[in-house]
This record gives structure tokens, C-alpha cells and sequence, in this order.
């Protein structure tokens, strides 16, 4: 498939797992694949990542400063002319694993900055240029995450500052959308999906690689643990010309942990 030939995408969080799977299906398909990430050797990371073949390019983005996003945004339209896809995948998840009334507020605000802060610039920077691109529009892709649907014992700051992403999701897609702009903002929701930062926080939980990912197939009725590619295929399908009607979209890839 070639669905994102001459398309211009630009992720955030690029450097990371998650980012670079969603990087190399985009360029599988003929997009010309920017990555932003706070790393300063993106270089380097990307030519350890991409040894063959369409390789992405990289800029130093810091998601929680305005201005950072309206220079990447810049640097794309004037080196490409047009931005066609964003996905808003740069995130953290907590330090801190305490009940609800235990919740430090500085953690609390050093996640909302960059999962709730960092997402809403990049929707106004994404949507700020791309509703000026009459005829060509674009879409944008939010990464969030079952944790904002449910509540938890002890992840209290991540599920709220993901349950504030999908509402975001659809407060800007309808905006996006009775204003004229010819955008599109959809949300992926992944599970636990086996990332290196994932795979370390469940190790010191579970106390073995093979005791969590053993835990992690239990928990979802499908039986398999969600990967990179998992998600980078559905935020392939949200930012393709398929999915052109949809817009304010939860699309949740976990295996059925969900609804369970």
C-alpha cells in the first residue's frame, strides 16, 4: 500500500519504541517521516534504526514549549511545504505507583505537562497549519490509553492525564470540524504494550521477563501481548485516506482487556 505517497508526517516522541514502529510503517506506505523528540543525537538513533532503506528525518522538539512546536512545524512546511499527518505520541507514565490521596503534585504536573500540555500544543500547532492547506487538510493521531477509561489501585496521575487526552481528542476534532478546516483528530488507546520502558516497570513488578509477559497474555482475552506494530497499524488506518469519515474516534488496541 502506498496510502501516504508525497504525504509529510511528523511525529512526536520519535526516538522512542512506539514512535519509530509508527515511523517505519508510515515510510512502508511512501510517507516522508519526520520525528521529533527531546534527544539531542537523533542522528545517530536513527541511523542505528533505519540501517537500510527510506530512513526518517529528525529535529529536537520538546512537546511542553509552544514555541518548540511552532519551530518543528515551521522546519517541516519549509522543508516539505505541507504537513499532511501529526501523531502525538510523546508520553510518560509515573514514577510513582501510590493510592489516590497519596498522589505527589509535582508528579502529578510533571505528567499532565507533557501528556496533557504536550498534546494540546501539538494539536494547535498541527491543526494551526494544516487548516490553511485548502484541499489537502490533514490528520491528526493522539496516543492514549486504556488507563483513561478505568480507574486503578495506584495510577491515579497517568489514567487522568490519558482520560484528559481522549476528551481533548474530541473537543478538537468537532472544533476541527463545524470550523471548516478539513482536519481530522482521531485517539489510538493501546494496552500494555511491550515497549523497554514497559518491559522494565513489569520486571520490577513481576520479577522476571518471562513471569511478566506471562501476566501481561493473561490479562488479555486474545491471549497476546500488544505490540509496537499493533498500534502503529491502527495509527496508519486513522491517518489514511480509508478512514476519511472518521474523526473523534476512540480506536482501543488491547486485545479485549477492556471490555472484559
Amino acid at each position: 500500500m502506498n496510502r501516504f505517497q508525497e504525504q509529510v508526517v511528523l511525529i512526536s516522541g520519535g526516538l522512542g519504541a512506539m514512535g519509530m514502529a509508527i515511523a517505519r510503517r508510515l515510510l512502508s506506505e511512501g510517507g516522508r517521516v519526520v520525528l521529533g523528540d527531546l534527544a539531542q543525537d537523533h542522528e545517530a538513533r536513527i541511523a542505528a534504526a533505519f540501517p537500510t532503506g527510506p530512513r526518517p528525518e529528525g529535529l529536537v522538539l520538546d512537546v511542553t514549549r509552544a514555541e518548540s512546536w511552532e519551530q518543528a512545524v515551521a522546519h517541516v512546511l519549509g522543508l516539505h511545504g505541507h504537513l499532511d499527518v501529526l501523531v502525538n505520541n510523546a508520553g510518560v507514565v509515573s514514577t510513582q505507583s501510590v493510592a489516590f490521596d497519596a498522589i505527589d503534585l509535582d508528579e502529578w504536573r510533571r505528567v499532565f505537562e507533557i501528556n496533557v500540555d504536550g498534546t494540546l500544543l501539538g494539536l494547535q500547532a498541527g491543526m494551526r497549519a494544516m487548516k490553511t492547506q485548502r484541499g489537502r487538510g490533514g490528520a491528526i493521531v493522539n496516543i492514549g490509553s486504556i488507563a483513561g477509561y478505568v480507574g486503578s489501585k495506584e495510577g491515579g496521575t497517568y489514567g487522568a492525564s490519558k482520560a484528559a487526552v481522549r476528551n481533548m481528542t474530541q473537543q478538537a476534532a468537532i472544533s476541527a470540524a463545524r470550523n471548516g478546516y478539513g482536519v481530522r483528530v482521531n485517539a489510538v488507546h493501546p494496552g500494555y504494550v511491550w515497549t523497554p520502558l514497559i518491559e522494565r516497570k513489569l520486571i520490577d513488578q513481576f520479577g522476571s521477563e518471562e513471569k511478566a509477559r506471562a501476566a501481561v497474555c493473561a490479562m488479555n482475552p486474545l491471549g497476546e501481548i500488544v505490540k509496537v506494530e499493533d498500534v502503529a497499524a491502527a495509527v496508519a488506518f486513522l491517518a489514511s485516506p480509508d478512514a476519511k469519515m472518521i474523526t473523534g474516534a476512540d480506536l482501543v488496541i488491547d486485545g479485549g482487556r477492556l471490555i472484559q
